[in-house]
């Protein structure tokens, strides 16, 4: 494969002096803007959201339905449904993160929890990624939820899952990309 202009982005940012400067720090996450030189001396900024990283987790029961959560997001001004997820509080490891977040949210434990893999929810401005978890034999265990959530729990097949995708009910990235990665998994022959 030859170089393509990607690659030369990638050299000259990672080769360009850069100063950074951090514009806000928060509880789960800081805005810096990195001002980079080229060589030709031109300058140029890019603002990043820095975040620690995430887990989604894809809970299903014995009877095979997925659990749903259904909760206001202030950022969206709406009620959504979603997978549950939650944002890893460091050291801590991802595995560890989605066991307690499935405690908190739904009020289960998992006998078996499966990494998927992950992803970036938006790469050309945040730095976060996301790690997919399939969570089987539930167990029930309740840790006490995040003082600021209210949180309905909705259970459905995998296919009234991917039709809420269809009529946009399921419309955030994370939770559309794991039902599909889920859906992948359960189909690939």
């Amino acid at each position: 494969m030859s170089v393509g202009r990607a690659e030369e982005m990638e050299t000259l940012e990672r080769n360009a002096p850069r100063e950074s400067e951090q514009i806000f720090k928060g509880r789960k996450f800081s805005v810096r803007v990195d001002h980079l030189t080229k060589a030709d001396g031109r300058r140029y900024s890019r603002e990043i959201v820095a975040h620690d990283g995430a887990v989604v987790i894809i809970p299903v029961d014995a009877d095979g339905k997925i659990i749903l959560v259904r909760q206001w997001r202030r950022p969206t001004d709406k009620i959504l449904i979603e997978l549950p997820a939650g944002t890893l509080e460091l050291p801590e490891e991802p595995a560890y993160c989605a066991d307690r977040e499935l405690q908190e949210e739904i009020g289960y434990k998992a006998g078996k929890l499966t990494g998927m893999g992950g992803f970036y929810s938006a790469p050309g401005f945040c730095s976060e990624y996301l790690w997919l978890f399939l969570a089987e034999e539930l167990v029930e265990s309740q840790l006490e939820p995040d003082e600021n959530e209210a949180i309905d729990i909705i259970r459905v097949t995998l296919d009234e899952a991917l039709q809420m995708i269809e009529d946009g009910v399921i419309c955030d990235a994370k939770s559309v990309a794991g039902l599909l990665r889920y859906y992948y998994r359960l189909n690939k022959k």
